[in-house]
């Protein structure tokens, strides 16, 4: 299905960036991972291997209600087996399954990228 993720570039990578941190405070919302500090949990996705992370935004994926321009900025950055760019246009073609699949693997490219909730200088602090 899912042949190719796009670069993450461009204002969607943002909103697609958002989307992202949207899945991870909506996972650490459920009752599993409510105790822990939004910082501490972002800081744990990180440390985690693929396999795990991929578990976690499965999970994410199920449970965590995204708005539809997040699902759009998501999937723009897959193509489908002919090289296409999903959009707005085919995503009313897509069924859940393979809508599943998409934001999990466009979000585990986006969880490659370092992005840090803390300031350097606020680190030496």
């Amino acid at each position: 299905m899912i042949r190719k993720i796009l670069p993450l570039v461009g204002y969607k990578s943002l909103r697609a960036l958002n989307a992202f941190h949207a899945l991870l405070l909506g996972l650490k919302m459920l009752p599993a991972y409510q105790a822990v500090g939004y910082e501490s949990f972002f800081a744990s996705f990180g440390e985690k291997t693929d396999s795990e992370k991929e578990k976690l935004l499965r999970e994410a994926a199920v449970f965590v209600e995204l708005q539809q321009d997040e699902v759009e900025a998501l999937i723009s950055f897959a193509t489908d087996k002919n090289g296409v760019p999903y959009s707005s246009v085919n995503l009313k073609n897509l069924n859940a399954g393979e809508l599943h699949e998409i934001i999990v693997s466009v979000c585990m490219e986006i969880g490659r990228i370092k992005i840090d909730l803390v300031s350097e200088e606020e680190k030496k602090n």
